[in-house]
């Protein structure tokens, strides 16, 4: 007699497993460049338009899709020196120049307070100071204005077309979001520096300048240049506290602002003038990339 294999009934008869295909590393890498370089092209395309743009003379520029097509030359950039773009340009360094130098000290104490003192309503506090940052500055122009105007009935003090004016609501809109970041930032800082830095005698405000100020520098950069680039940028407050004088109108007000020649679409001229405002902007960011990175990431994963 033969011997018969006899399975239980319900038993699963086990399958050898398949192996599996490795896709090989090559495949895998040209795949992540090929993503890298379509996300790269994506971004970088609307700055290439922009610098190619600028150099395109006449009607070309609207009506030849084709942006490596010329003549080129360096003509719309002439054009925009000789109506003062330097001017503008000054202005905007100035006005968000002395924004930073308002809003980053004060948020920096306040941010200190918000992470170390023991506070009352604190979760609250920080989660008005978020809501703040989402206020539309539209809603500012015509009580602001308003309030210049009788300012200047009252006591002789004009804001309208000064630096003054532009800064004091460029300070309370770029307040909120840098107290935030240095909120979280200063909260992944240890305690236990401070504390010894009291131990060895130093007062509250000498272990928060020595200590944890130094250490804090990342996400005091990060505020900084938002504070800054966002002061850069803003139109509808600088169109409409300072719009035509050029010894305070700004680049963004300038470019907006500017005027035809003729019959002539100035997208070349206006082209030129964005690309002298983006260039120091993109490069300062390229420079302080890891400090914007850090900054704004710290305080979002602990341990």
């Amino acid at each position: 007699m033969t011997e018969q294999t006899v399975r239980p009934s319900g038993a699963r008869v086990r399958t050898p497993p398949r192996r599996r295909r490795d896709v090989p590393p090559w495949v895998v890498n040209s795949l992540k460049l090929l993503g890298l370089l379509v996300v790269l092209v994506w971004c970088l395309f609307p700055f290439l338009w922009m610098a190619m743009t600028s150099l395109r003379t006449g009607s070309v520029a609207i009506t030849e899709p084709n942006i490596f097509r010329g003549p080129f030359d360096f003509g719309n950039y002439e054009q925009v020196v000789e109506l003062g773009f330097h001017f503008s340009l000054r202005n905007s360094l100035v006005v968000a120049s002395v924004t930073t130098l308002i809003c980053i000290p004060v948020a920096s104490l306040a941010g200190y307070a918000l992470a170390r003192l023991p506070l009352a309503g604190k979760f609250a506090i920080l989660a008005l100071t978020l809501v703040a940052t989402l206020f539309p500055p539209v809603a500012l122009v015509n009580p602001l204005y308003q309030l210049y105007l009788e300012l200047d009935d009252l006591t002789g003090i004009s804001l309208l077309n000064s630096y003054a004016g532009m800064v004091i609501p460029y300070v309370a809109l770029t307040l909120p979001l840098a107290i935030f970041i240095l909120t979280t930032f200063f909260s992944g800082i240890p305690k236990e520096l401070e504390e010894s830095a009291k131990v060895d005698g130093a007062t509250p405000f000498q272990a928060f300048w020595r200590v944890v100020a130094p250490l804090a520098a990342p996400g005091v950069g990060a505020a900084a240049i938002l504070t800054f680039v966002y002061a850069t940028n803003e139109f509808l407050l600088a169109f409409s506290f300072a719009p035509r004088d050029l010894n305070v109108q700004t680049v963004p007000v300038f470019i907006g602002t500017f005027e035809r020649v003729g019959y002539e679409n100035p997208i070349g001229q206006i082209m030129a003038a964005s690309v002298l405002v983006s260039a120091p902007l993109i490069a300062f960011a390229l420079i302080l990339q890891k400090r914007i990175v850090s900054g704004l990431t710290s305080g979002a994963v602990k341990g």
